[in-house]
């Protein structure tokens, strides 16, 4: 005779079955953290007065590449910074939407140049100005005047004139077209 206790046996789970439990759990505990991690950690660092390489204005999906002022790839300057929706303050300023899952804000850019550089893509619409050298053949502008308030262009040989209320500045530019 056996002796039976009163407990039945249980059966035994296959450790495909914990597999399939684990898995999705896993997956969603990781896709949250992800959520979380970039939500929390969106501090893009973008700066007014901050230099910038770009390569195209208008609607982008990343944050543009800071760059030295005073290095040639240093094409443009934050002048102001705006949520998505948000107007340039008064001026000439080329527009730059970052579009990221966690934050999207607008960047008024300011030519970042000084009296004697040199550009091309100047007129372009979304292409962004590239610095280059004076003796270069696809140069299609020259700066021939820099102030730092808002100014006239009345003395020069400019054919652009690129004002910006903020901060207050004026860039004279001498293009072929």
């Amino acid at each position: 005779m056996t002796e039976h206790s009163g407990e039945s046996a249980r059966p035994r789970r296959s450790k495909w079955f914990w597999v399939g439990i684990l898995v999705p759990v896993a997956i969603v505990v990781l896709s949250a953290s992800s959520w979380i991690v970039g939500y929390l950690s969106n501090t893009d660092g973008i700066q007014v007065g901050d230099c910038y390489a770009i390569t195209t204005f208008g609607d982008v999906d990343a944050d543009p590449a800071k760059a030295d002022c005073g290095s040639i790839e240093a094409n443009a300057k934050a002048g102001a910074k705006t949520d998505a929706g948000g107007a340039c303050p008064a001026g000439e300023y080329d527009q730059l939407v970052v579009d990221k899952t966690f934050a999207s804000y607008k960047l008024c850019m300011m030519i970042n140049a000084k009296q004697g550089d040199c550009l091309e893509n100047f007129l372009a619409d979304s292409v962004a100005y590239q610095k280059v050298s004076c003796s270069d053949p696809t140069k299609d502008a020259e700066v021939v005047k820099v102030v730092d308030s808002v100014a006239t262009c009345d003395d020069t040989e400019a054919t652009h004139l690129k004002s910006y209320s903020t901060p207050p500045s004026t860039v004279c530019v001498k293009s072929a077209k």
